[in-house]
């Protein structure tokens, strides 16, 4: 098994210890309190079980006290395992776009925090474009990743939209991409002053000058879904590569820092007006 990963070998054990109790899954699910979809899909390693659902699998099929601390032991590795790592440089800017779309559309819950642009679905196509190069400097693909970029920010606009909350900095709202003039910054503006006005959407402005109980070291987005049985997840930005994560200890840590930037954030109306101040110059 030395291969595969924690969440993987997590997986191989909790269904093995439910064959050798002579359990079959909808009988162990009934057991400990959880759905047989969740039951298959933790066996399978679709599905990240907490601490409290492993101890009451390894009660209910009669594991003992070392063999029940070994596989604790491999939960809690696969609680801060990293789901994903992706080398930004290896996808398409199309392939990056389509993703999130899918990811979005099967949402119900998403939380961007930005601190140096503004968010993606947010764009303008102009500023869509300076963005998506700056990722990566060709060509190849552009138009359609802007396109798809555009659909994103239209979607989460729409009817039935999944809950959208953004938190961003007065720099990242004022950040000029190369060649911008005062028009091109208004639309941006503009285009995030709309989100203000859609139901499901939340946008809040942290100022300039406010002291922040955390440093704002990274862009990340958190995101739970509609299905109950798909593990929330965090994804942060980094200048090369996006990281994924699942485990609840990397989940509770991006929670705090999202707290604590919400804490020194203007609620909702006080951040329309300064977005409306900032058209007015």
């Amino acid at each position: 098994m030395s291969g595969i990963g924690p969440r993987e070998r997590l997986g191989r054990e909790l269904r093995r210890r439910r064959v050798l109790a002579g359990l079959s899954g909808p009988e162990l699910a009934r057991a400990i309190g959880i759905t047989q979809s969740k039951l298959s899909r933790t066996e399978t390693a679709k599905f990240r079980p907490d601490l409290a659902v492993v101890r009451r699998w390894l009660e209910a099929t009669g594991t003992g006290p070392a063999e029940s601390e070994r596989i604790l032991g491999l939960a809690e590795d696969a609680a801060t395992q990293i789901a994903e790592y992706q080398t930004l440089f290896r996808r398409t800017l199309v392939t990056k776009q389509r993703s999130l779309l899918a990811q979005e559309a099967q949402a119900e819950r998403i939380r961007n925090f930005q601190p140096f642009q503004i968010p993606g679905p947010m764009q303008t196509p102009r500023y869509a474009r300076v963005a998506l190069l700056s990722i990566r400097l060709q060509q190849a693909g552009l138009e359609e990743a802007v396109a798809a970029r555009m659909e994103r920010g239209r979607r989460l606009r729409a009817p039935g939209a999944p809950h959208f909350h953004v938190i961003i900095t007065e720099p990242a709202l004022r950040y000029r991409f190369w060649g911008a003039g005062d028009e091109d910054q208004a639309e941006t503006w503009r285009n995030v002053l709309e989100f203000c006005r859609v139901p499901t959407a939340v946008v809040q402005v942290i100022p300039d000058g406010v002291a922040y109980h955390q440093a704002p070291m990274c862009a990340f987005v958190i995101t739970e879904f509609r299905d109950p049985a798909t593990a929330k997840i965090v994804q942060v930005e980094l200048p090369a590569a996006e990281m994924t994560f699942s485990g609840a200890a990397d989940l509770e840590a991006y929670e705090r820092t999202w707290t604590a930037m919400a804490d020194v954030a203007l609620d909702p109306d006080a951040s329309a007006k300064l977005l409306r101040g900032l058209l007015k110059g």
